[in-house]
C-alpha cells in the first residue's frame, strides 16, 4: 500500500516556517473511511523520523502530526523525538478520564500539544488546559468568535494558530487579534499594490530573466549578461559545484559551467537564482514551493509521456508563483517574458499538456482528499511513483536552499 504524504506549512507572524502538518491518505484501492488512522499515523510517524529516505517530509522543522484516542491511550508519542513533533489531538477525541490522564503524562513527558479544529465547548475544557496550540479554522469560524476566543486564550499563554488562511487580509485581521501561527497558502498569493511598477532591484533581475530566455541567445552571451551581476555569477558558480551537481573538479568561470551543464541547464540554473532573488522580503516558502513545483513538474514528465521536455515542465513549476513572489499579475507578467505560447498558457491557467504537472503539485500541496482528486484528474501515474517524486522534490528544493 503507497502511503501518499503532503505537507502544509505553518509560518508564524513574521513569515518564519515554525513547521509543517503532514497530510496522508493511503492507496485508492482503499476507502479511506475504511482505513484504519492508527496505522496511518504510525506509518507516518516511522516514516518521517526513522526512514532516511522519507525524512525530508519535515525539512529538519517540527512536524504536526494527528494522534486518535487509541494512540493517545497507547502512548505511540513516546517513540517520537519531543523537540520535533507537535501532537496534534484530533476534534473526534473524546476528553475522558482516561484522555485526560494521558495527555498529562504526555505534557508531563514535554510534548508540545495542539487541538485541531478547535471549537469551544464544557466537556473539551480540560484538553484545553492542557494544551500549548489551539489550532482554529478561520473558514468555519466567524469573526466576532475569533475575537472572543482570541481575547480568551491570549491572557493563558495559549499559542493560536490560525489554519486555512487563504487571503492575506485574514492573515492581517489574525495577526492583528495576536494570532502567531498561520497554516494555509495566503503567502502565495499576490498583493498587487501597483500593477504598474516593480521596484528597481526587482525589474533589472527581470531583464535578466528576459534576456536568458529569449531563443536566440547564445554561450557568449549569457556569459556577458551574467558578468553584469557578479553576485548572480558567484551564485550561480557555487550552485554547479554543490555536491548535488556531481562536478569532480571545481568550475572557476562561466565559460566552463556553461560547457558543461549546456545551455539548457544553464537557463534553468540563472532562473533559479533570480527567482530566489525576486523572492527577498517574502517568506522563504514561497521561494521553497516555487522550487519544489519545478522539479516536481521536471521529474513527472517522463511519466506524462513528455519526457523530451523537462526543461519547460520546469520552467512552467518554478514560474507558476511568479505574480505572488513580484506581486504583479500574471497576465503581466508573462508579457515581459519570451516563453513558448503553451508555456504563457499554463502560467495564465489554460489547460495545456504542462496543465496536468501543476495540478498534481497543487493537490499534493493542499493535502485534502489527494488519491480521491487524483483519481479525478484521470492520471495513471502509480502511487508509489508519485509518492517517490514528491519526496524527490522536497529533497531538491531544501538542498537549493541551503547552498
Amino acid at each position: 500500500m503507497a502511503l501518499m504524504v503532503g505537507r502544509q506549512p505553518i509560518l508564524d507572524q513574521y513569515g518564519v516556517t515554525y513547521g509543517y502538518e503532514l497530510l496522508y491518505r493511503t492507496d485508492g484501492d482503499e476507502a479511506f473511511s475504511e482505513v484504519d488512522g492508527d496505522q496511518l499515523t504510525s506509518r507516518v510517524i516511522n516514516n518521517t523520523f526513522y526512514d532516511s529516505e522519507m525524512g525530508s517530509l519535515s525539512s529538519g522543522k517540527r512536524s504536526f502530526i494527528n494522534f486518535t484516542t487509541q494512540l493517545v491511550l497507547d502512548e505511540i508519542w513516546k517513540v517520537i523525538p519531543k523537540q520535533q513533533v507537535v501532537i496534534e489531538l484530533l476534534e473526534t477525541i473524546e476528553p475522558s478520564e482516561e484522555i485526560i490522564a494521558a495527555v498529562k503524562k504526555m505534557k508531563a513527558a514535554g510534548y508540545t500539544v495542539a487541538l485541531d479544529d478547535f471549537v469551544l465547548s464544557r466537556e473539551i475544557l480540560p484538553l484545553v488546559e492542557m494544551a500549548d496550540i489551539i489550532k482554529i479554522d478561520v473558514q468555519d469560524t466567524d469573526r466576532k468568535t475569533l475575537e472572543t476566543l482570541a481575547k480568551s486564550f491570549r491572557p493563558k499563554g495559549k499559542i493560536l494558530l490560525a489554519e486555512k488562511v487563504e487571503t492575506l487580509e485574514e492573515f492581517k485581521f489574525c495577526r492583528d487579534l495576536g494570532f502567531t501561527l498561520f497554516q494555509g497558502y495566503y503567502f502565495a498569493h499576490p498583493q498587487i499594490v501597483n500593477s504598474e511598477t516593480i521596484p528597481d532591484s526587482k525589474a533589472s533581475k527581470l531583464r535578466l530573466m528576459q534576456k536568458i530566455h529569449r531563443p536566440d541567445v547564445d554561450y557568449s552571451e549569457l556569459v556577458d549578461i551574467l558578468k553584469s551581476d557578479p553576485n548572480l555569477s558567484l551564485k550561480l558558480l557555487k550552485y554547479i559545484n554543490s555536491v548535488s551537481m556531481g562536478v569532480r573538479h571545481e568550475i572557476t568561470s562561466l565559460r566552463q559551467a556553461l560547457a558543461l551543464i549546456g545551455l539548457i541547464n544553464f537557463k534553468k540554473w540563472a532562473s533559479v537564482l533570480i527567482m530566489a532573488s525576486f523572492a527577498d522580503g517574502k517568506p522563504r516558502e514561497l521561494l521553497r514551493l516555487s522550487l519544489f513545483r519545478g522539479r516536481f513538474c521536471e521529474l513527472i514528465c517522463q511519466d506524462l509521456g513528455h519526457g523530451d521536455q523537462s526543461s519547460e515542465y520546469f520552467l512552467v513549476g518554478i514560474f507558476s508563483l511568479l505574480d505572488a513572489t513580484l506581486d504583479k499579475p500574471m497576465d503581466i507578467l508573462v508579457q515581459d517574458l519570451p516563453l513558448a505560447d503553451d508555456i504563457i498558457e499554463t502560467l495564465l491557467g489554460h489547460d495545456t499538456i504542462y496543465r496536468l504537472a501543476i495540478r498534481l503539485s497543487e493537490i499534493l500541496e493542499e493535502g485534502d482528499d489527494i488519491e480521491t482528486r487524483i483519481a479525478q484528474l484521470g492520471c495513471n501515474i502509480t502511487r508509489d511513483k508519485l509518492a517517490e517524486i514528491n519526496q524527490q522534490a522536497i529533497r531538491w528544493s531544501d538542498e537549493i536552499l541551503s547552498l
